[in-house]
């Protein structure tokens, strides 16, 4: 790869391109249980509460592994071992969830996948961190970000859906275990370890991170409020993707092919706006962003709840009002990582994601399926409007810390 850095093919566009393929399979294998449900529930004779029950204990051993590797990728500086050997392990998780033959099975195989995958993101975005130019450090990290919603809101809707329509829904989770091995040999040999990142003393003298210097990350005001954020959205994203394909299924009379475009251009319009969010904010700040897509983001479930009988208004809202997510790579990702030293970026990025996962992640799946049984399909809908405006309430206590406001000291305190 050319070391020029305005040739196409530098070091930092491969390493964004294999990012994004990364953090893509996450979230494509993590999510792909929600969407091929319809077609395990009778095999297995599962219901909506252990859906959620599923989903919700992913969650938590997805935030409880991704502190505990990525602090301890900062202290070793090994991200790269440790980021192929958790890209491996998620593959052959989602293999195996081909295979069960329980509800105990496939929540063990699930809480493995999410052992495994928890630590990918805090470690993907803190290399990308490393090696960006500081004026796409934004636009890099949302990219990668975004992955998330193109290859786990619009691809995996679509594809596994359609795979397990035509082979069956043990099969779809065989062949989109491939490309996860693909890619882990990939970085294998072609990723770099990092440089690592070094505090420095008032003399300028390189020094090792210390305990009280990690220690201090939980004690950054953007770093909480980021966490709080974090749970609020997991929670209204993983209640939408688990719960929408059961509930168009269930209330509506719409077809597998209707179903799929819906999830699909939903998934395909977060995509298109985490992409764009974060390289809006390289240029106007972090803050305007998250306040105004976090407004936006309210009125998905909202309109869903509302259209769900018609298909075309229901297409209309779902277009619209699914480009507020574009905040959420900036709230998971960018605000952490910038809101402390470069040696510690991953641990504030994996204690975000952390109490995301923890608390809204399982616990955002787990009441929507309880309500879901006890009330009807749509209440899970409610459940993430509320989370939603919790959001958007507390993006007013986040401090810019975009590059582009540097010159101007008050907006960047970012401590307590």
């Amino acid at each position: 790869m050319s070391k020029d850095r305005n040739s196409f093919w530098r070091y930092e566009n491969f390493l964004i391109i294999i990012m994004f393929l990364v953090v893509g399979l996450v979230f494509l294998d993590r999510l792909s249980l929600g969407f091929v449900f319809p077609f395990i529930r009778s095999e297995l004779n599962l219901n909506n509460t252990q859906l959620g029950l599923t989903v919700g204990l992913t969650g938590v051993f997805f935030g409880l592994s991704t502190l505990i590797f990525a602090s301890l990728s900062d202290f070793l500086g090994k991200k790269k071992m440790m980021l192929v050997l958790f890209v491996f392990v998620f593959s052959i998780a989602t293999l195996l969830t081909g295979v069960v033959g329980s509800f105990i099975s496939l929540l063990l195989i699930r809480v493995l996948m999410g052992l495994a995958e928890g630590p990918v993101m805090p470690l993907v975005q803190s290399i990308v961190m490393a090696e960006s130019s500081e004026k796409r450090r934004g636009f890099n990290m949302g990219v990668v970000q975004s992955a998330s919603s193109l290859m786990g809101g619009t691809l995996a809707p679509v594809v596994t859906v359609a795979l397990a329509a035509s082979f069956g829904w043990r099969s779809s989770f065989y062949m989109i275990a491939v490309p996860g091995i693909i890619v882990g040999l990939i970085l294998w040999i072609y990723l770099r370890e990092p440089k690592a990142a070094s505090v420095h003393s008032a003399e300028n003298e390189v020094v090792k991170p210390t305990k009280a210097d990690y220690f201090g990350v939980f004690k950054t005001r953007n770093v909480w409020l980021s966490a709080i954020i974090g749970i609020c959205n997991m929670m209204f994203i993983l209640t939408l993707t688990a719960f929408l394909p059961t509930m168009f299924a269930g209330a509506t009379t719409f077809n597998e092919n209707q179903i799929g475009m819906l999830l699909g251009l939903m998934g395909l319009m977060m995509f298109v706006s985490q992409l764009s969010g974060p390289a809006i904010s390289d240029r106007v700040g972090r803050v305007p962003v998250i306040k105004i897509c976090s407004f936006i983001a309210i009125f998905l479930p909202i309109m869903i709840a509302l259209t769900y009988q018609n298909f075309t208004l229901l297409l209309i809202s779902m277009v619209v009002f699914a480009i507020g997510n574009g905040y959420q790579p900036l709230i998971l990702n960018v605000i952490p990582a910038e809101s402390v030293s470069k040696a510690f970026s991953a641990t504030s990025i994996s204690f975000v994601i952390l109490t995301s996962e923890i608390i809204g992640g399982s616990a955002g799946p787990i009441l929507a399926g309880i309500l879901a049984d006890r009330i009807s399909l749509t209440a899970p809908l409610w459940v993430a409007a509320t989370a939603g405006l919790i959001s958007f309430i507390c993006t007013f206590g986040i401090k810019e810390t975009a590059p582009i406001k540097k010159d101007h000291p008050k907006d960047i305190s970012v401590s307590l």
